[in-house]
């Protein structure tokens, strides 16, 4: 059965601009930002890479990725990983969400499947509840305005056992004249942090630049949108607050998606940008972002951390999302990468960052409590 959402509208005039008072996170934000060192000779492949295969779902040219991950303590004594897939048949394209578990975080087994609209998702504890944001796929949803309207926007909702969820709530529609752009209208790839005080911070894609290689599209900027309620409403800033630049190789094309995180005083984001190579191949790769506001964003100076690498097939074309974990005083980087382009196979795998005793990034929300 599933659980009615109450929402808590949030009380008083809430600003149009993605603005925070950084205060709770430290007496003084400083000036400048150091960005930890952890460029892509420090982050090893585990040896089980690919962690997960879709070979063997039984689903037609399916795709998976975008995986989100628990460690041991969060929910559970276990690990678990969610992530979403794509696959065909003589019917169409089918939407796909999975849940599969894990006693070390590297040998998974599938425990759940569910076909409908969950697309791309993002998990945030929220004291005695989880918030699944996700990419709701329109034509899946059966409203037919919505479908006329937009090919995905952003939902969410919730569950306290990850068996039994509640019923969605609209979050974003691409609406502003940039997330219409290109190939698609999409709202996707959401990360919601809690800001310092007290209010919430979601990052999404939207806009849609088409990979003529792969035949798909993929995002072109990356927005974000604030609430006093978790589950909104969101009110958007209006400008995209990273977009493609032509002068910039890495990021020529678009911007792919965005996952921001804790750093010491300050934000530290992983994203994938879109570029064309020289060869006028489509190709993304993760690299890393630092930022004191989390608005304004300045690149790393010991990127890239992952890139595509002709010698480890399953990851030698493009590199797409992810979630990073502290465990067992390293970081594990999770990410879905693809072998080939048009009718190329996706699978999920991780790398590992062993700190040395370094801070770790942290995920900037709730602790989940169990009733």
């Amino acid at each position: 059965m599933k659980i009615k959402i109450l929402i808590a509208l949030g009380i008083g005039v809430v600003l149009s601009a993605c603005y925070s008072q950084q205060s709770g996170r430290s007496a003084a934000v400083s000036a400048t930002f150091t960005a930890p060192d952890w460029g892509e000779q420090k982050w090893k492949d585990v040896p089980e890479n690919p962690l997960i295969d879709p070979a063997g779902y039984g689903l037609p040219e399916l795709v998976i990725g975008d995986p989100q991950i628990l460690t041991p303590g969060e929910f559970d004594k276990q690990w678990h990983a969610f992530y979403h897939g794509f696959s065909h048949d003589e019917k169409g394209w089918h939407t796909w969400f999975f849940h599969s578990v894990s006693d070390d975080g590297l040998r998974w087994k599938e425990v759940f499947r569910e076909e409908g609209e969950v697309g791309i998702q993002y998990l945030f504890s929220d004291g005695d509840r989880w918030i699944q944001y996700y990419t709701a796929t329109t034509k899946a949803i059966g409203n037919t305005e919505l479908k006329k309207k937009y090919g995905t926007i952003i939902r969410a909702r919730t569950t306290t056992d990850f068996i039994h969820w509640s019923e969605p709530v609209d979050l974003v529609m691409p609406d502003l004249p940039k997330e219409r752009e290109g190939s698609g209208i999409e709202a996707r790839n959401p990360c919601v942090i809690q800001l310092p005080d007290g209010r919430y911070r979601m990052y999404y894609s939207a806009g849609m630049v088409f990979l003529k290689d792969a035949g798909y599209g993929e995002p072109k900027y990356i927005f974000c949108a604030e609430a006093d309620n978790p589950l909104g409403p969101f009110i958007k800033k209006e400008e995209p607050v990273l977009a493609p630049d032509t002068s910039l190789p890495y990021r020529n094309y678009g911007c792919g998606g965005f996952k921001v995180f804790g750093y010491k005083d300050g934000y530290v984001a992983f994203y994938n940008p879109i570029y064309i190579d020289k060869e006028e191949k489509s190709r993304s790769e993760i690299r890393m972002l630092t930022s004191n506001d989390g608005l304004q964003w300045q690149e790393a100076e010991c990127n890239p951390i992952v890139r595509p690498v002709l010698s480890i097939p399953w990851r030698s074309a493009i590199i797409y999302q992810l979630d990073v974990v502290p465990w067992d005083g390293s970081l594990l980087m999770y990410f879905n990468a693809r072998e080939g382009w048009r009718g190329g196979e996706e699978r999920i795998g991780a790398v590992r960052l062993n700190l040395n005793g370094e801070t770790p990034v942290v995920k900037l929300r709730k602790p989940f409590n169990k009733k």
